[in-house]
């Protein structure tokens, strides 16, 4: 059998359930590090090798270091699931290293599926294992078993927070390898989330128009709010100034709360509102470390803001199972919840489109980093922007961990959409907008596309990025670049030329604004200015949205306007001086659909070479 064949005959491969404790049963559990890296699943067989990531994508090309490890490695017919990773001087795996050169990658391998023509995922982990450690001995140096850390589970967690590690993988010693996510393997991670009153606020320093700080308190076992720290981040610029005139409409001349701090720049508020806040731990006087504002629950009262105190997670039975249908089940609450008062439109409406679109979506957001706009209270109250989700998915959610590009070097937390039932949560969420990354999970530095957003100047309408698309349509044309359209949703014009493997974020970032900044030199209504005030008239050729952690607003995503408009795939004869984007929305676009098909799946089939610029 080829070593492609093993895979497909052995996949998906077992993944972990999210967690919020350690198993209390330390002695039927075994906790692994939690490495940080690329997920790999590796088969040998005839003198063959093949390397796939979770996605099944070839991982050889990417990790030559790797490959050339592996066909040392003196072992047939076998196949071995294991992480991707590079060390740091520490040999602490650091995801950002894998994307330099001469770093120490290392593939650790911590289970074991088929061996010598034998499929021993029936075994139990400990018989996995003990065949694992075996296998592993004669192995390179560039392979290495993963590593257990022994003690009680808080001690082992304790000692990979310690160490810098990301967490555990806790792992029950008589279960079986399963093709799907289960719960006989925990991920324990370190962020928890809490909902908490609002019992009041700190003016901002540098404006008297918005808050500086947030108090939070916590209902109490004796049925009292109890103060739990402040919060100072996370607070878009708008959201300041509107918590600032809600809260002054509820202030009060003592604080709520019996043990809150004395300070005297606080204005102390009647408990109305409730936070969702991210948080390291607990500290031992009860209040919150290193806390970071989420948003704005209004579907909870202060009275129900309980301290959730960690649970031991429950060991499942051993003949129990739970389909994949149940354990991605979402319940709509208040689908009666009008989100476009003007149209009627609710959060029933939303979920019934996310479930008539969902197979175009998935198809381009499968894998792929996003970020979220919020509308609990509809659209005409404030949104909230959300990209680390934290530990608020739900379990059988799938999420991607991004590396941030700063001296921090922390990591984001990114929903993923690959089923139908992540976009119903979305509706559950009264999510609206979706923003995407150009790269997926398995190659985040290289995109698939490069994009030119024509955003009319304020008061030209899409007149304005009609007149823009057809000038960049024949530019693309002439360089013979494969371009699909789309509208933003509103009043602009996004142009997308899909690019074959290999372009960094950098290479179609400095693409896309030479032909940017060429085309506003010759083309009097058009300019790169990002100044608004420098603009004077003309339509902003955006090229800036090309780079790392970029966003753009996602094929079939609604928008937070009157109408519930969508951006909308175009074919290039629809975009004529009779285009009205308004004409796209949630109640035309899944007929739209069914007739056309989905016009943005041409971006993953038509992949291009950028052309040298002279």
């Amino acid at each position: 059998m080829t070593p492609q064949n093993l895979l497909r005959k052995l996949f998906p491969p077992m993944l972990a359930t999210l967690t919020d404790a350690p198993p209390s049963d330390d002695a039927n559990w075994t906790f692994e590090l939690k490495y940080d890296g690329f997920r790999g699943v590796c088969a040998k067989s005839g003198g063959e090798l093949a390397l796939w990531s979770r996605n099944e994508l070839d991982l050889g090309a990417r990790f030559p270091k790797i490959v050339a490890a592996l066909e040392k490695w003196k072992a047939d017919e076998i196949v071995v699931d294991g992480e991707i990773v590079a060390l740091n001087d520490e040999g602490v795996p650091k995801f950002e290293l894998l994307q330099q050169g001469n770093v120490r990658e290392r593939y650790v391998v911590f289970d074991l599926l088929w061996l010598h023509g034998k499929d021993v995922r029936g075994l139990t982990y400990l018989e996995r294992r003990e065949l694992l450690k075996k296998v592993v001995a004669r192995s390179p140096a560039a392979i290495e078993l993963s590593h257990v850390v022994e003690g009680s589970a808080p001690e082992a967690l304790a000692e990979a927070a310690q160490e810098g590690w990301e967490g555990l993988i806790a792992k029950r010693n008589d279960s079986i390898y399963e093709p799907r996510r289960s719960k006989a393997w925990l991920k324990i991670k370190a962020l928890n989330m809490q909902e908490l009153a609002i019992v009041g606020f700190n003016p901002s320093t540098h404006s008297d128009r918005e808050i500086g700080s947030l108090h939070l308190a916590v209902m109490g076992d004796d049925g009292a709010l109890h103060y739990a720290g402040k919060v100072g981040t996370g607070f878009s610029y708008k959201l300041r100034i509107w918590l600032k005139e809600q809260l002054s409409k509820d202030a009060i001349a003592q604080t709520p709360v019996k043990d809150a701090p004395r300070e005297r720049v606080a204005t102390w508020v009647k408990p109305r509102l409730v936070a969702q806040v991210a948080f390291t731990e607990w500290t031992s006087d009860n209040k919150l470390r290193h806390p970071s504002f989420l948003g704005l629950r209004d579907d909870k009262s202060p009275e129900e803001t309980v301290r959730e105190r960690p649970e031991p997670a429950a060991a499942p039975a051993k003949k129990k199972t739970t389909s994949k249908k149940q354990s991605a089940t979402v319940t709509l609450t208040h689908p009666e919840r009008v989100l476009y008062p003007k149209d009627k439109i609710t959060k029933q409406d939303v979920a019934d489109y996310y479930a008539a679109v969902s197979d175009a979506m998935i198809r381009t957001l499968k894998d792929r980093p996003l970020a979220l706009e919020h509308w609990n209270s509809g659209i005409d109250q404030p949104s909230w922007f959300h990209q680390n989700v934290g530990k608020e998915a739900p379990s059988w959610a799938n999420v991607i961990e991004t590396p941030t590009r700063v001296a921090s070097r922390k990591t984001v937390r990114h929903l993923v959409v690959d089923k139908p039932e992540t976009l119903q949560w979305l509706a559950q969420m009264s999510v609206l907008t979706i923003h995407m990354w150009s790269s997926r999970g398995v190659s985040l530095e290289e995109p698939d596309w490069l994009v030119f957003d024509l955003d009319p100047a304020k008061g030209k309408g899409i007149a304005q990025a009609i007149d823009a698309a057809i000038v960049m349509r024949g530019l693309l044309e002439n360089l013979e670049l494969p371009s699909v359209p789309k509208t933003s949703g509103k009043r602009g014009i996004h142009v997308f030329v899909p690019l074959q493997a290999g372009y960094s974020h950098e290479d179609a970032a400095n693409f896309a604004c030479s032909i940017a900044a060429a085309v506003s030199a010759e083309v009097p209504y058009m300019t790169v200015e990002r100044s608004i005030a420098s603009r004077r008239g003309r339509l902003y050729l955006d090229c800036m949205q090309n780079g790392y952690g970029k966003t753009m607003v996602a094929p079939y995503s609604l928008r937070a306007i009157d109408g519930a408009p969508v951006s909308a795939p175009l074919k290039w004869s629809e975009i004529t001086k009779k285009l009205d984007p308004l004409k796209f929305n949630l109640r035309t676009m899944p007929n739209r659909l069914a007739k056309i098909g989905d016009l943005f799946e041409a971006v993953f089939k038509e992949k291009a070479r950028l052309p040298k610029l002279e």
